[in-house]
């Protein structure tokens, strides 16, 4: 195999032999030249008695190509490094990176100017985000086996007492092994869908949706779900249509109603809609506490949790933004007279 040149002794060699390439080429133009002239009687030849003096002019021309080649060869060397020295430190970087070295950066080089110096920024910025990726792949991962855990164990501990004889298979034990079972299926389903918006594939069955028509009938089935911890429902529905996924826009009631119930203190739960010439919004309103100071902005995160006993998955929030976005809308948070306000604003087209 043969040794590999260095890009900065290939620069020097090149553009040393560029420049006395030129001195030649240009030297030996102009003889040429002036000889074709002599020929044509346009320039009259040296008169007699007047010494040739070519060969001194050669010797001078060889003089010029070797210091040309010189002051040449020093100027590329020094751009070849100015050029060469940010390409190694990010092709070093990279070799890091690629063996796993994610918190590898590289730092402020004084040669590094235009390209290059926007260069070793974008690898630096691509650096930060693989990192962070791996960050959130290896929190996902934990969280993920962490609320799985808790409804395994409690599946698992009463059918091992089943089996045991401790525990009697009677109704009362199957509708809480039935309660774990659908526990697990819609942290599995929030996972699903989180992962799809954030891949950009959560899939829409778009429709026009009658707003008003979709609340009333989900009214008993939220009722049901507010009712037993003291909440109680009002729905103000403003008339109108827009193009939607109506399962998916369920689904994102359910949870903004499901956040309230768990995080707010019994009160009324209002659910409002407001029509616009481009946009519809869904309002869940209610008396709680609202989110903690500066929290705000990491509520719609996954997995993210107020303090360390709030209950919840942490998804359902991060699940009503994925449904939003994959509209083309957004999901946000206000604090007012009192009241918490979780809204989805959403494109009517």
């Amino acid at each position: 195999m043969k040794a590999r040149i260095s890009l900065t002794r290939q620069l020097a060699v090149a553009m040393t032999a560029l420049a006395m390439m030129a001195i030649i080429v240009s030297t030996a133009a102009f003889y040429a030249v002036y000889a074709a002239l002599e020929r044509l009687r346009i320039v009259a030849p040296l008169p007699p008695g007047i010494e040739d003096t070519t060969g001194l002019d050669v010797g001078i021309t060889l003089v010029a190509c070797v210091v040309g080649g010189l002051l040449a060869l020093m100027i590329a060397v020094r751009v070849a490094r100015r050029i060469i020295r940010p390409l190694g430190a990010v092709a070093d970087a990279a070799r890091r990176i690629a063996e796993g070295d994610l918190a590898t950066r590289i730092d402020p080089i004084p040669e590094a100017h235009g390209e290059t110096a926007l260069l070793i920024a974008d690898f630096n910025a691509m650096a930060s985000r693989l990192e962070r990726m791996s960050h959130d792949v290896k929190l996902w991962n934990a969280q993920i086996a962490h609320e799985l855990r808790t409804p395994l164990t409690i599946l698992r501990g009463r059918l091992q007492g089943v089996n045991d004889g401790v525990f009697s298979l009677d109704g009362q034990l199957i509708a809480g092994l039935l309660q774990q079972v659908d526990g697990l299926t819609r942290l599995v389903e929030d996972l699903r869908s989180v992962s799809l918006a954030d891949s950009g594939r959560l899939e829409l069955v778009l429709a026009d949706i009658d707003l008003v028509a979709e609340l009333q009938a989900m009214a008993p089935t939220l009722l049901s779900m507010l009712s037993p911890a003291g909440f109680g429902l009002a729905l103000d529905l403003q008339a109108g249509t827009f193009r939607g996924d109506a399962a998916r826009i369920r689904q994102a009631v359910i949870a903004l109603v499901e956040n309230a119930r768990r995080h707010a203190d019994p009160c009324m739960v209002r659910i409002v809609t407001a029509f616009s010439a481009g946009t519809v919004s869904i309002q869940v309103v209610d008396d709680g506490p609202g989110l903690p100071d500066g929290f705000e902005g990491q509520a719609f995160e996954q997995f993210a949790r107020a303090g360390h006993h709030a209950g919840g998955s942490g998804l359902g929030l991060a699940v009503v933004r994925g449904i939003a976005r994959a509209h083309g809308g957004e999901a946000q948070y206000a604090r007012g007279q009192g009241r918490s306000t979780f809204e989805i604003v959403l494109p009517r087209a």
